[in-house]
């Protein structure tokens, strides 16, 4: 044997027994697992209550209508002219035509009532301001609270007109303005809506439309000059003035209307800075 082939070396002298064996393993006694634990917070019975509540409450809100906050007038004539003849214009049919589309239409919540008589100023005829949309509880029918407050208003509104038809025959008709001008809310920027029952053919003691001459626009500005120097300006700024019967007196002379037409403009836009609507008319 050569020292690069060395003999095969023969078995273990010490054999598989003589070799030590491993220690052995020990078992290790497996940890069961941790248990979950669901913590489950219980609200007190007086908070579940008020966010019951509050839900109910949020649903109301979201089905309550749109409250009204509109100012508005309601101005009657009861002249001799607001008969229901066939030289007058019928006051008591137009309120019961007109009256409740108007207070709708507008969304009026405050109103107020003004009669045209012979010196409307100082006429005793009145009746109280309505609340159209007064605050209630959250289960009222709103809706059907505002219908029965209009026909109330439509009821006052007639009220005032019986009580105009039997004072001294004329119609103050600036007046009747004047005095629905004391319940404009202040402020430049405040709104109102008047809805004015009446043929405008101002007639009071100390000045009768039919008599003037409107034939030009300068004799319908002297005249509105003095018109307005003797009987003072209402304070209708910025108001919206909705007339019905207007000029109804002069519907068969196209001329004559124009003329009054003309008169009424300069008093109401140019003078009062008033805006006139035609809606009801």
């Amino acid at each position: 044997m050569t020292a690069d082939n060395p003999a095969p070396q023969g078995p273990d002298p010490q054999g598989p027994a003589a070799r030590p064996r491993p220690a052995p393993r020990r078992e290790t006694a497996r940890r069961p697992a941790p248990r979950r634990v669901t913590v489950r917070r219980v609200l007190p019975a007086a908070l579940v209550l008020a966010l019951a509540a509050a839900g109910t409450a949020c649903d109301a809100m979201s089905n309550e209508p749109e409250r009204y906050s509109q100012a508005c007038g309601v101005v009657v004539d009861g002249s001799g002219s607001a008969v229901d003849a066939k030289t007058g214009f019928d006051a008591a049919a137009k309120l019961d035509a007109r009256l409740d589309t108007f207070l709708k239409d507008r969304k009026c919540r405050k109103t107020s009532f003004a009669p045209i008589t012979k010196v409307s100023m100082a006429s005793k005829c009145q009746v109280s301001p309505l609340d159209l949309d007064p605050d209630g509880s959250k289960t009222s029918d709103r809706d059907r609270t505002r219908k029965a407050l209009r026909e109330v208003a439509r009821s006052s509104a007639h009220k005032l007109l019986d009580c105009a038809k039997k004072q001294e025959p004329g119609s103050d008709v600036l007046g009747g303005l004047s005095r629905i001008a004391l319940t404009k809310p202040s402020g430049d920027d405040a709104s109102f809506d008047v809805l004015v029952v009446s043929d405008f053919d101002q007639g009071d003691p100390d000045f009768r439309l039919g008599r003037q001459d409107l034939s030009t626009d300068a004799s319908r500005q002297k005249t509105a000059d003095g018109f307005l120097k003797s009987h003072g300006k209402p304070e209708l700024s910025g108001a919206d003035i909705y007339p019905v019967g207007y000029g109804m007196k002069y519907h068969t002379d196209t001329s004559r209307y124009e003329q009054f037409n003309a008169f009424w403009t300069e008093v109401l836009e140019r003078r009062m800075k008033a805006h006139v609507h035609t809606d009801y008319r």
